[in-house]
C-alpha cells in the first residue's frame, strides 16, 4: 500500500507537471474512470454469479437423470434375476 508520504510526493509531482488549473480536471477524469471500472467489475461479477447458478442447475439435472437411469438399471437387473431364478426352479422341478 502507498503511505501518506508517498501520496504527498505524488501529489506534489502532479502539481508541478500539470499545474493548478489542470489538476482538478485530471482528478475528475480519474474518479470517473475508477467509477466505470467498479461498475464493469460489478456487472461481470453478476454475470459470473448467474452463470454459476445456471451451471449448478445443469449439474443437478444431470445428476438426477443419472440417478434415475441407475435406478432403472437396478430394477431391470432385479427383474432379470427373478426371471432367471424362476427358470432355474422350473428346470429343477422338471428333472
Amino acid at each position: 500500500m502507498i503511505g501518506y508520504t508517498e501520496l504527498i510526493v505524488i501529489l506534489i509531482a502532479a502539481l508541478f507537471l500539470f499545474g493548478p488549473q489542470k489538476l482538478p480536471e485530471l482528478a475528475r477524469s480519474l474518479g470517473s474512470a475508477v467509477g466505470e471500472f467498479k461498475k464493469a467489475q460489478r456487472a461481470s461479477e453478476m454475470q459470473l454469479t448467474e452463470f454459476d447458478a445456471y451451471t449448478r442447475k445443469a449439474e443437478n439435472k444431470i445428476t438426477l437423470n443419472n440417478k434415475e437411469e441407475d435406478k432403472e438399471k437396478c430394477e431391470t437387473n432385479l427383474q432379470e434375476k427373478e426371471i432367471n431364478e424362476k427358470k432355474e426352479i422350473e428346470n429343477s422341478l422338471r428333472q
